[in-house]
C-alpha cells in the first residue's frame, strides 16, 4: 500500500466584487471544480479541512465552517477540522491533509480557502487587541513598520519595492482570471499616494471576494485518476510569538527557520526551484522572503528584484499569476493552484517551460507564522 500523498486536483470560483454571493457558496463552486479537475466526485471526499478567510473568522467563527461547508457538499467524512494562521492558513491545510492521508485518517481530503470581505463589511475596518493603542489599523501598519525597518536597515527604496508591485502586475497581465490586467509603471507607481508610509497602494494586496480549493490523495488512489499527480516534496512551519514592540521582530520572518529546513528535507537548493510562489500581502514581505528562503543575501532583496528579475523572462519568476498583489486575494491557495498548474503544464501563457519544482509559502497574523510547501512533478 502507497499512501504517499499528492495533489490530484485544483479549482476556484472567480474573484472579485462578487455582490449577491456567499463565502460558502463560493467554496462549494470551488470544492466542486477541485473534485471534478481530480476526476472524483463528492461521494468519493472523506476527508475535510478548510481555512476561513478573515472575514468569516471574524463574523462567523471558526467551529461551524467546516460543518456548514460538509453540509452543502453532501459530505460525511472520517477527518475534518479548520485552521486558523492568517495567511498562512491555506498552506497549513494542504500540510494537515497530507498528514491526514498519510496516516491512514482518510484516503480523499478536500482542502477549501474562501472569504467574502467585500460583501461582509467591516472586516477590515477596525484596529484589533494591542494594535488599537497604538493606532495601527490592520495588517498595513504593521507591514509599514517592517518596510521602514528593512530601508533603515539595508538601504531599500521605495523603487525596489516597487518593482515587486510591477512585477506582479506583469505577471497578471498574462492571467485572464486576474483582478489587475494593466500593467504598471514606475511612474505611475511613484505618483500614488501612501496607504500608511512607506507603503503605497501597489505595495498592498487585493481584497477580493472568492474561494479555491485543493484535492489531496494517496498514491494509490491517484493512480486511477485522468490528470497527472502532483508530488508533495516537503513542507513545514515555523512561528514567533514575539509582537511588534519586540526589538528585533521585523529584522525576520520565520521563514528564515522553516524555509531552509523543508528545502533541505526536499532534498533541494534555492537554485533549484522552478516555480516561486511567495506569499505577497505587501511587497516588503516579498523582499523579505526572497532573503529567508536564501535566493539572496540578507539585506539584499531590494537590489535583487530590479531589472525585472522577479517579472516575467527574469531570472526567477515570481508569482506567476500575479499573486494577492495582482491576480486576487485568495489565501495562499491561489498560489498552491498556480504551482500545480505550472508543474502541468496548464500556466498558458505565463508557462514557465520544463517546470519540475516549485516552492510555495504563507505568511500570516502580523508576521507571526510561516508555512512551507514544495512540490514536483
Amino acid at each position: 500500500m502507497n499512501r504517499e500523498a499528492l495533489i490530484a486536483g485544483v479549482g476556484h470560483s472567480p474573484f472579485g466584487k462578487l455582490t449577491g454571493r456567499t463565502a460558502l457558496d463560493l467554496e462549494v463552486e470551488a470544492a466542486i471544480k477541485a473534485i471534478a479537475d481530480a476526476g472524483l466526485s463528492p461521494k468519493d471526499v472523506d476527508g475535510l479541512v478548510t481555512d476561513p478567510g478573515p472575514a468569516q473568522g471574524i463574523l462567523n467563527g471558526i467551529t461551524p465552517h467546516y460543518l456548514a461547508l460538509g453540509q452543502l457538499l453532501g459530505l460525511n467524512p472520517r477527518y475534518t477540522g479548520s485552521e486558523i494562521l492568517g495567511g498562512a492558513g491555506s498552506v497549513a491545510i494542504i500540510q494537515r491533509a497530507v498528514m491526514a492521508v498519510e496516516a491512514g485518517l482518510c484516503s480523499v481530503c478536500l482542502c477549501v480557502y474562501g472569504d467574502a470581505p467585500l460583501s461582509a463589511k467591516g472586516s477590515f475596518d477596525y484596529a484589533r487587541g494591542d494594535e488599537a493603542a497604538f493606532g495601527l489599523f490592520g495588517a498595513a501598519g504593521l507591514h509599514a513598520l517592517a518596510a521602514k525597518r528593512h530601508m533603515h536597515l539595508w538601504g531599500t527604496t521605495e523603487n525596489q519595492f516597487g518593482e515587486v508591485a510591477i512585477a506582479a502586475r506583469a505577471h497578471a497581465a498574462r492571467n485572464p482570471n486576474a483582478q489587475l490586467q494593466k500593467p504598471l509603471t514606475m511612474k505611475e507607481y511613484r505618483e500614488a499616494g501612501y496607504i500608511v508610509e512607506p507603503l503605497k497602494k501597489a505595495d498592498c494586496c487585493l481584497i477580493s471576494d472568492g474561494a479555491a480549493a485543493v484535492v489531496v490523495t494517496s498514491a494509490d488512489r491517484a493512480a486511477d485518476l485522468l490528470k497527472p499527480h502532483t508530488r508533495i516534496l516537503g513542507y513545514g512551519q515555523a512561528h514567533n510569538f514575539g509582537t511588534y514592540s519586540s526589538p528585533d521582530h521585523f529584522d525576520s520572518l520565520p521563514a528564515a527557520r522553516c524555509g531552509p529546513e523543508v528545502l533541505n528535507k526536499a532534498g533541494l537548493a534555492p537554485s533549484d526551484i522552478d516555480v516561486v510562489q511567495l506569499y505577497d500581502c505587501f511587497t516588503i514581505v516579498v523582499l523579505m522572503q526572497l532573503e529567508a528562503y536564501g535566493f539572496c543575501a540578507k539585506g539584499e532583496a531590494g537590489s535583487f528584484v530590479e531589472h525585472g528579475r522577479i517579472g516575467p523572462g527574469g531570472s526567477l519568476p515570481v508569482n506567476t499569476s500575479g499573486g494577492l498583489l495582482a491576480e486576487a486575494y485568495g489565501g495562499g491557495m491561489l498560489h498552491v493552484i498556480e504551482a500545480v498548474r505550472q508543474l502541468r503544464g496548464e500556466a498558458e501563457d505565463r508557462q514557465i517551460q520544463g517546470a519540475e519544482t516549485a516552492l510555495i509559502s504563507g505568511h500570516g497574523l502580523g508576521m507571526n507564522t510561516h508555512t512551507t510547501l514544495v512540490l514536483g512533478v
